[in-house]
């Protein structure tokens, strides 16, 4: 085959693919055109940092000193709810120094004073001590004047009432106490005569002595009547009524040994001695005398 008759057949067309630029790339593209800086798809995102409450709002109630106490904004919320419930409630002035005594009425009133001292409830009782009526209605009137409303004055009052059925109580096992002791010391002493000497020691101090001085109390605590000296003195003294010549009348001496009855009937029964004679000299000390032996006679 000739040259000629060659033909050259033409390329096969070869297919192209059009070359799309990526978003990513646009996007760079058309920021580098705004100029701004280019963001890496890859780049993280910044963490945004959280403001404290306080720094949420202006700084002119920020630096309020109503505003500062609060740390957290709980407590911020609890406060206004609080103070919104007392809207339209009654308010009372807190009086000071320089306020007057009506001022200082007016806030017991609106506390709960009652009305006058005569308008407390104070039903006091007690099965320990007595309760003096007198120095209840002296602590109403105080507490009223004081400005002390229903439920502290009765506070008051049951608390010294407390304190004093306590004291009693205590009083009562000292007393208790003591007694025993004595007791103890007095049998060793007196053996079987224990009973007799206590009983004629017991009617002599009641026929002669102020009950009020036998309760006082003695530096260590024990009732004057409790001490065992006390004791021996009386039974001493009554045995000396009983055997000795102490008893006497205007006209003899009675001269006994422990025969009370006798005694008491031999000046009883002498019409004309001090006994019945309201103007002898002796007259009070003759009764006085028959009153202890009578009291010796029914502690036998």
């Amino acid at each position: 085959m000739s040259s000629e008759q060659i033909t050259e057949q033409p390329a096969s067309p070869v297919e192209t693919t059009p070359t799309t630029e990526p978003t990513e790339v646009k996007a760079t593209i058309a920021s580098v055109s705004k100029g701004d800086t280019p963001v890496s798809s890859t780049t993280e995102p910044q963490p945004t940092v959280n403001k404290t409450w306080k720094e949420a709002i202006s700084e002119e109630f920020r630096s309020d000193p109503n505003i500062e106490k609060f740390t957290e904004i709980d407590a911020l919320a609890k406060s206004y709810i609080n103070a919104t419930k007392m809207i339209g409630q009654d308010k009372v002035a807190v009086p000071n120094k320089n306020s007057t005594e009506d001022q200082w009425n007016e806030v017991y009133d609106k506390l709960g004073r009652p009305e006058s001292a005569d308008k407390y409830s104070l039903n006091v009782k007690s099965d320990v001590v007595p309760i003096d009526e007198g120095s209840i209605k002296q602590f109403a009137d105080n507490a009223h004047k004081l400005g002390l409303n229903q439920k502290q004055a009765e506070g008051i009052l049951d608390f010294y009432k407390t304190n004093m059925e306590g004291m009693a109580q205590q009083s009562q096992v000292d007393t208790e106490t003591a007694q025993a002791q004595s007791a103890q010391e007095l049998r060793q002493e007196w053996g079987r005569e224990f009973d007799t000497n206590v009983k004629k020691a017991g009617a002599l101090a009641k026929a002669n002595m102020n009950p009020e001085i036998l309760d006082m109390e003695l530096k260590n605590g024990m009732r004057v009547g409790d001490h065992p000296e006390i004791i021996k003195g009386f039974a001493k003294i009554a045995g000396m009524m009983s055997e000795d010549n102490m008893v006497t009348t205007e006209s003899e001496q009675v001269n006994s040994n422990k025969d009370i009855e006798s005694q008491i009937s031999t000046i009883t029964n002498n019409t004309d001695g001090p006994y019945w004679n309201k103007r002898h000299p002796d007259h009070d000390k003759t009764v006085q005398q028959v009153y202890t032996l009578r009291e010796m006679l029914n502690a036998e």
